[in-house]
């Protein structure tokens, strides 16, 4: 079935090789300078946007008691502001199968759905959710005078990197927005660099993926997109979104390549055995390959990581950059 990462719940600048050196060399300015830089990201609101539900958000004041109640918001914030400033996770960011940040979130307060009253009783100063929250939540969190942005786009490496630069916005912390996509654009050149070093002259390979569900990513998806910038052609991009498909189908598409989440136990086996689909070419030269599925289903910066893991899959013997 679909990725779940939002529901359970370019040249970087020289030098800029991870975010932890710009993160560490913030925390360890005297104090009087972190205080101006405080002051700095203070003088920035109030910001009003326009979220992805078409409605308008002030933030009045820099929030530094933040609700996120999407995963890929959890991990965006991670990467942004003081892990004091967070009042709010899913419970998902705690789970290893679908999150990059399980150290990250020790000790913080989750949520595992959207509920008003559990939100607002950590008194948030800015909520993070996602489109598909019930109407009567986002009702009942604005009626209160909290900011409620929520988004809707994530189907893509570029809707990721505008969420990151909004999540900026809304917090203050537009310099580390703009650092981590910067990064992002970085390593993805990098992949395909590497990639374009070793399969010079040969035929991009066909990729699927495939769940235990019997559904395949089809074009609009962030897997199509970890796809194709890991220097392969999605299998299925004739097809549109998240959609079921029959053996019959899986056998006409003929991927060379099929990759499964790595949640998904015994399901290559189960590929590998299946006699319906022994006639597949990923199928029949033993190219099924599980990818950790946090990397695969996110859709905040560890999406670069789903795109390496991918690469490393089809190419092994490029020279491929650390994962983030």
């Amino acid at each position: 079935m679909p990725r779940r990462k939002w529901m359970v719940a370019a040249v970087v600048l020289a030098g800029v090789m991870s975010l932890a050196p710009v993160v560490s060399a913030h925390n360890q300015q005297p104090a009087g300078r972190v205080t101006q830089k405080t002051q700095q990201r203070a003088a920035l609101f109030p910001v009003t946007l326009k979220d992805d539900a078409g409605h308008t958000v002030t933030v009045r004041k820099m929030p530094h008691h933040i609700a996120s109640v999407t995963e890929g918001t959890d991990e965006i914030l991670s990467a942004l502001v003081p892990k004091q400033d967070i009042a709010l996770v899913t419970t998902a960011a705690s789970d290893p199968a679908y999150s990059n940040v399980v150290s990250w979130a020790k000790g913080l307060p989750a949520i595992a759905e959207a509920d008003a009253e559990r939100i607002l009783a950590v008194h948030p100063d800015l909520v993070l959710l996602a489109s598909y929250t019930k109407p009567g939540v986002v009702d009942q969190i604005e009626q209160t005078g909290v900011p409620a942005y929520e988004f809707a786009n994530f189907n893509s490496i570029a809707d990721i990197e505008r969420n990151i630069q909004v999540v900026g916005k809304l917090t203050g912390h537009e310099d580390k927005a703009s650092a981590v996509v910067a990064r992002m654009n970085n390593l993805l050149a990098q992949i395909a660099r590497a990639v374009q070093q070793v399969s010079k002259g040969k035929p991009k390979p066909r990729v699927l993926d495939y769940s235990s569900w019997g559904y395949v990513a089809g074009a609009g998806t962030t897997v199509d997109d970890i796809i194709t910038h890991a220097g392969a052609v999605n299998a299925a991009a004739g097809i549109k979104g998240w959609q079921k498909v029959t053996e019959e189908e899986i056998v006409k598409l003929n991927p060379d390549v099929i990759i499964v989440s790595s949640d998904e136990k015994g399901f290559v086996a189960k590929l590998l055995n299946d006699d319906a689909l022994s006639g597949v070419r990923a199928i029949a030269h033993g190219r099924v390959y599980y990818i950790k599925s946090a990397d695969l289903s996110s859709v905040s910066q560890y999406i670069v990581d789903g795109v390496r893991d991918v690469a490393h899959r089809l190419y092994p013997a490029a020279k491929l950059p650390q994962p983030w």
